[in-house]
């Protein structure tokens, strides 16, 4: 969710935004309070709050399991405010506004817990994650694609699943009902959103790097690396017992020893007056971020591993049993 930090971006109106009340529900009697319960969260905007600081607050209150959101502003809702709520429903699931009057907006996930198992979910999740990355690495070749803002469009609705499974399981965790395998499914949605937020900045680098002087050069040496760290990230998806995990892990480590030593291949030229240091910069960046993409692969292998050796063993099933399928031959 690297964006969080970032004002929302001007958008339509989103037709899933409505302030209509439905059939089944009543507005209640009197706006001054949320209703008494526990799922329920009021943020009042601060005179003068960054729209990213409510953003967050928002944001937090979702993956805490809120069901019910307070948004308060006196001496009413300013147009910087709506503009953020309207980003967090469009960049959430399920959250729509409720109510809209006397200074307050409120929000009520309507919908509450989808039947949809999480490891489906986050299937779908691998899988979006490795067509991006793929994507964006193919572009380089490409007219660009991240002008219109599609990079950051296929970010979103990969934080917008991340987020889901995120929520689902603190909600699980705080009604008794989740155990150690909800907490690896908040860790391996985590790391893959993660892994989004570098798709992104690999399809705007690269074309960057195209565009600079010699910045060609290295293009065939990073696509490889590249390549190399989607195949271990199909693998780590697809893992399904320990001793595979332990292999893929050390597989990582591999990986990881093979960008340092790209690095010091590709970067000691600038030394020597022989690579511009934009260009420089740029591979620097391409390579931080396949080798964060492989850290977080890693992060995902740890938690199969945990989880084939945790106090509830499954070693026929890895924690995310065959999220992709696995690499042809």
């Amino acid at each position: 969710m690297k964006r969080t930090n970032v004002p929302p971006r001007p958008t339509v109106p989103d037709p899933t935004l409505r302030v209509s009340v439905p059939a089944t529900l009543s507005l209640p009697s009197t706006l001054s309070r949320p209703a008494e319960t526990s799922t329920a969260a009021t943020i009042v905007v601060a005179r003068g709050e960054p729209p990213e600081h409510l953003f967050r607050r928002l944001l937090g209150a979702y993956l805490g399991g809120a069901r019910e959101f307070w948004v308060r502003e006196r001496p009413r809702i300013s147009v910087p405010t709506r503009g953020v709520v309207r980003s967090f429903c469009r960049r959430t699931r399920q959250p729509e506004i409720f109510s809209d009057e006397l200074g307050t907006l409120v929000l009520r996930d309507l919908a509450f817990e989808s039947p949809i198992p999480l490891e489906q979910r986050l299937a779908r999740m691998g899988r979006l994650v490795l067509d991006f990355h793929r994507s964006a690495v193919e572009s380089w070749s490409h007219l660009p694609l991240g002008a219109d803002n599609a990079w950051e469009r296929r970010d979103d609705e990969i934080d917008r699943e991340s987020w889901y499974v995120e929520r689902l399981a603190a909600m699980r965790i705080a009604d008794g009902s989740g155990g150690p395998r909800v907490l690896g499914y908040w860790t391996v949605a985590r790391s893959l959103e993660r892994i989004a937020d570098h798709a992104t900045i690999l399809g705007d680098e690269g074309r960057r790097l195209i565009d600079l002087p010699q910045g060609s050069g290295p293009i065939l040496s990073l696509r490889q690396f590249h390549h190399q760290a989607m195949e271990h990230l199909q693998g780590v998806l697809a893992v399904n017992d320990g001793p595979t995990a332990n292999e893929l892990l050390d597989t990582g480590e591999a990986l990881l020893a093979s960008g340092r030593a790209l690095s010091d291949r590709l970067l000691p030229a600038v030394n020597g007056g022989t690579m511009p240091p934009a260009t420089a910069a740029a591979v620097t960046r391409i390579l931080e971020s396949i080798g964060r993409t492989v850290a977080y692969a890693e992060d995902i292998a740890q938690v199969a591993l945990d989880r084939s050796l945790g106090p509830v063993r499954s070693l026929d099933r890895g924690l995310v049993p065959r999220l992709v399928a696995p690499p042809g031959p």
